[in-house]
């Protein structure tokens, strides 16, 4: 027989706590790892998402057209490139890894010099895909997000100028014929002259 009485109800525990992941290297305090939301709701993280967005919509279109592959192949190579390398450098950003590699790597200027560089290709790709738009739809459409994605990457270089020129990173350039305006040299541009 069934006994009623406190053995039929199931115990209730009571909630468990967690607890934010901390890490700790040997000799120094516990940080916790931290997402940069500064960053993902700035005009960088925009910038980043926009520029993903419309790679991937200029990939899609340039994979759906049925003509000229040889064309779609070059927009297709620069929209995927420009997709996955935009993604890892909006991870980099969220989770603030650029500072830590400062001291190694010009950081900023390399940002730089990796939309200086897809702003020009998108450009070219948004010749291309013009040129053979004629009576095809899908490439319509792909030289049209071409292009804006090229304002958005190049809006993406002005950023990345200003922020360069005032970080001290990288080489520098002199604008005048003397070099006593010139910032000292360090370990990173040591006996290399620009």
């Amino acid at each position: 027989m069934m006994s009623s009485g406190a053995g039929s109800q199931p115990q209730q525990s009571a909630p468990i706590e967690t607890m934010p992941t901390v890490y700790a290297e040997p000799g120094q305090p516990p940080t916790e790892s931290t997402v940069d939301v500064d960053f993902l709701k700035g005009v960088g993280g925009i910038l980043k998402v926009v520029e993903m967005v419309f790679s991937l919509v200029v990939f899609i279109c340039a994979s759906v057209s049925e003509d000229h592959k040889d064309a779609c192949g070059w927009i297709q190579f620069v929209s995927m490139t420009a997709f996955v390398l935009t993604i890892m450098l909006y991870v980099f950003h969220a989770f603030k890894l650029p500072p830590k590699f400062a001291k190694s790597i010009p950081f900023k200027f390399c940002e730089f010099c990796y939309y200086a560089t897809f702003t020009l290709f998108y450009f070219i790709s948004g010749v291309v895909a013009a040129c053979f738009a004629t009576g095809n739809a899908a490439l319509s459409a792909a030289a049209f997000f071409t292009f804006a994605s090229m304002v958005v990457f190049g809006v993406d270089v002005y950023f990345k100028v200003m922020d360069w020129r005032h970080s001290g990173d990288g080489p520098y350039f002199s604008t005048s014929s003397s070099s006593s305006n010139a910032p000292p040299p360090s370990s990173t541009n040591a006996g290399i002259q620009y």
